[in-house]
């Protein structure tokens, strides 16, 4: 599938760059499936409210201060 090895080359280029791959995810969810997906959902919020703000952008902030 396409979309899957998409998915797994930009993990690889999140985690070359600093961002890391844990923060990107695929999932193969029918629209039949509306408790999963709401699921899934709140399981992807958690962990990003876990891994906390992108740490590029901060990186990128702390470079612009003078």
């Amino acid at each position: 599938m396409r979309a899957a090895k998409r998915i797994e080359y930009t993990k690889k280029l999140l985690d070359e760059i600093g961002i890391g791959s844990e923060r990107l995810d695929f999932f193969h969810i029918a629209a039949s499936e509306a408790p999963l997906m709401a699921e899934t959902a709140k399981e992807m919020t958690e962990r990003a409210k876990k891994l906390g703000p992108n740490p590029y952008r901060a990186k990128l902030q702390q470079e612009s201060k003078p």
